[in-house]
């Protein structure tokens, strides 16, 4: 069978949609203030904290992203966070399951790069067609990049017959390939995802 290969380079700066007037944040703050830091000021090292003052809650409307996570609320807040004295506070990606007010955080990619959990959550998923899946794909790079637009950026999609594969670029000193990013596909379901770091060859 003939592969049919469409490259596509996207720029992720502008494309997240967020709802940020009208919500009702009542349940996702409920949860939220499950996870603050106490009035004695006392922390766990490598965790994440809500601060309402800070948090700037918005929803994200994904139409592909909310129908493969039906279960969940999908909302981008600022946490606070530290490992061990340094700060490591940024913007998440955080998921609401509205049945238990259960929370999912992802790490943002910079700070531990593309986040197993959530590709766990999607892995045998099946999409209705190619094109939703191509969709969601171009949506998952938008919510993995939240917290890291600063110097994060996934160019160099490509779609074939059995895989999907991209490069997560760093510029934090000059823009270079970070990750190399592979995904299995299956009769339109995600079966893997490998991240790689690239490998350069010089000559002698």
């Amino acid at each position: 069978m003939r592969e049919m290969r469409t490259v596509i380079n996207i720029i992720l700066f502008f494309g997240l949609s967020f709802v940020t007037y009208g919500q009702d944040l009542t349940e996702i703050k409920a949860s939220l203030e499950k996870i603050m830091i106490d009035e004695n000021g006392s922390y766990n090292s490598d965790n994440w904290y809500y601060n309402p003052e800070i948090a700037d809650i918005k929803e994200i409307k994904k139409e592909t992203l909310k129908k493969a996570l039906a279960d969940y609320t999908l909302y981008s807040v600022f946490l606070e966070g530290f490992y061990s004295y340094h700060e490591k506070s940024s913007r998440c990606f955080v998921l609401l399951n509205s049945d238990n007010g259960e929370l999912k955080i992802i790490d943002p990619v910079w700070y531990k790069g593309i986040s197993s959990e959530l590709i766990k959550m999607i892995i045998d998923y099946k999409f209705d067609s190619k094109e939703e899946l191509q969709k969601f794909i171009f949506e998952l790079q938008e919510v993995l990049l939240i917290g890291s637009e600063h110097n994060k950026s996934f160019k160099n999609t490509v779609f074939s017959e059995n895989k999907i594969a991209f490069d997560l670029y760093d510029s934090y000193i000059e823009d270079r390939i970070w990750r190399k990013i592979e995904i299995g596909i299956e009769n339109n379901s995600i079966k893997y995802l490998n991240s790689t770091y690239p490998v350069n060859y010089e000559k002698n």
